[in-house]
């Protein structure tokens, strides 16, 4: 699609859930209620997601494998729902996440996209996967709320996304998209 990667230096990819505008409104109004915010709310609304993989370093021939590999994903669109918040204490800081309630389309979409992963010669990670949209990082000492009401959008589409740390601000950059049939 855009970005290509003419240099063939290996870049941060991840495949990704964005949630829909109105989504992302109710996340972001929700975080808003939680005491002790830190000055600056990130991750910006834009960038909010689920990340179905991650990979630190992939190089340009396994980026596009993963691509071609993606682009024969197929999938029914489903609801996935939000409906609690937690705290993850991590060595670069707290962050609060979003956890959806258990889903075997998330799931499946998961494994299959995982699988593509490793045909494009990406090795599966090692931690086991625990879906989480990222709500507020530098929540050290955030007073966290139950959320108000779950908060659900229809997943249609999975993005690949280069995430660009040496743009400032650093920036995401859709490489792809693919989804399942229109419902």
């Amino acid at each position: 699609m855009s970005d290509a990667n003419p240099h063939n230096t290996p870049r941060r990819l991840f495949t990704a859930l964005f949630p829909i505008a109105a989504a992302s409104a109710l996340i972001d109004a929700e975080r808003r209620t939680w005491g002790a915010l830190p000055r600056t709310l990130r991750p910006v609304r834009e960038r909010m997601h689920v990340t179905l993989q991650f990979f630190n370093q992939v190089d340009a021939r396994e980026e596009k494998a993963w691509l071609a590999a993606l682009a024969g994903l197929r999938f029914a669109p489903f609801d996935l729902v939000l409906d609690r918040a937690e705290i993850w204490r991590a060595p670069r800081g707290s962050i609060v996440v979003l956890r959806p309630a258990g889903n075997a389309a998330l799931d499946g979409l998961h494994a299959a996209t995982d699988e593509l992963a490793r045909c494009a010669g990406l090795a599966s990670e090692q931690r086991r996967w625990k879906p989480h949209l990222t709500a507020l990082r530098h929540a050290e000492k955030v007073a966290l709320a139950p959320l108000a009401k779950p908060i659900a959008w229809r997943v249609r589409r999975v993005e690949l996304i280069w995430s660009d740390l040496q743009a400032r601000p650093p920036r995401y950059h859709v490489l792809g998209r693919v989804g399942g049939a229109a419902a």
